[in-house]
């Protein structure tokens, strides 16, 4: 990662040293220059905010198929548009559904009338071979044949059953709530089960798929705000989009981490879940993702304006007994407007001001300390 940091030109700085030196050799007694200077605090946890490209991607993207055969009667939905779940979509022509469903009304009416008299006949013959005014045969015959029309009814109404459910297939209706795509089909055409009819998409929630490179590096260096690597899933991870330098309104949830590193590209893939009501987010399009919920354990902080660059590498100045000293510090990450680094200790007197007037083993005046309300 690339920082901005303050530079000293060297040329610049022999001139204020000869500048000071012969101030100094004029007027002895000159003040020293005044400073606003930083105090280290104690290690502790910090944030980490890891970045990685993602691609946004649809939870499910559903293709639209006729269920029985006909001709397209009415597209009823504008392409483009967002449904929902059970919204009509097309017509189908009805008509011979139609039909089919009165063919088989009219038969379980009469597989339930002679249900009704096979019922009675039974009733009659069970009481007729009590006196013994039937023989068994007569009386099994009976009873078969009320046996056989009560299944005939069931039958009958599995039939109506089936050819209602045709007929409701006749009316296509949105299986998901999402946006609709082109049409694949025009009206008037003629469909047979299977056909696609048109794509839809969902939009809310939607997915950031990315992946996390050198996991191994990951863990050795980073630790979880809650739980722990072995527990990737219980971590409650979040994530935040940007998209073209501006953060997504809302913070999405890590809901997938693989468990095997990917052996072609050394990465674990991962996803993250944002909600997406008003649309906003686009399936296909780039995002970046930042990763919430890593931390650095036992980490030093410094201003960022206290960091600078020289030709000797990049350095902090620091009071020591009143006089300027020079640190030699390593960026580890950025955080906020500050630095996390290595090189200082806690307590440390960290410059943050007045730079060209100060040089290593001079004295210099403290005026301010910006962050002594700082626990």
């Amino acid at each position: 990662m690339k920082y901005q940091l303050t530079k000293i030109s060297l040329a610049v700085s022999l001139l204020f040293t000869t500048a000071l030196t012969a101030k100094e050799t004029t007027n002895p007694a000159a003040a020293a220059p005044k400073v606003d200077v930083y105090v280290v605090k104690k290690a502790k946890e910090a944030p980490v905010s890891l970045e990685y490209p993602s691609r946004i991607t649809s939870a499910k993207d559903v293709t639209i198929t006729a269920r029985v055969s006909g001709v397209l009667e009415k597209q009823l939905y504008t392409e483009g548009s967002l449904v929902s779940k059970g919204t009509p979509m097309y017509k189908i022509e009805p008509d011979i559904y139609e039909a089919e469903v009165a063919s088989k009304k009219a038969d379980l009416n009469v597989a339930t009338v002679q249900f009704e008299k096979a019922q009675k006949d039974w009733e009659r013959a069970e009481g007729l071979y009590s006196e013994k005014a039937i023989s068994e045969q007569d009386k099994d015959t009976a009873y078969f044949a009320y046996l056989s029309a009560k299944a005939n009814v069931d039958a009958a109404h599995a039939e109506l059953q089936k050819v209602q459910v045709n007929l409701n297939y006749t009316n296509v209706r949105a299986t998901i709530s999402g946006v609709t795509g082109m049409r694949m089909v025009d009206e008037g055409d003629y469909v047979t089960v299977g056909t696609a009819l048109v794509k839809l998409t969902q939009t809310d929630p939607i997915y950031a798929e990315f992946s996390i490179p050198e996991i191994s590096k990951l863990k050795q260096k980073y630790s979880l705000a809650n739980g722990s690597w072995k527990e990737l899933q219980k971590a409650k991870l979040q994530a935040v989009l940007v998209i073209d330098g501006k953060e997504y309104e809302e913070n999405g949830r890590i809901d997938f981490i693989d468990t095997r590193v990917d052996n072609a590209t050394s990465t674990l893939k991962a996803r993250a879940v944002f909600k997406n009501k008003d649309a906003k987010l686009v399936a296909g399009e780039f995002a970046k993702l930042k990763l919430i919920g890593v931390v650095s354990k036992n980490v030093l902080f410094v201003p960022q304006k206290s960091v600078l660059q020289n030709p000797l590498g990049t350095i902090v100045f620091v009071v020591v007994d009143g006089k300027v000293a020079v640190r030699p510090v390593k960026i580890i990450e950025a955080s906020g407007d500050k630095f996390i680094v290595s090189g200082v200790q806690p307590k440390d007197v960290v410059i943050v001001n007045n730079f060209f007037r100060i040089k290593p083993n001079t004295p210099v005046s403290i005026d301010k300390t910006i962050n002594a309300q700082e626990k």
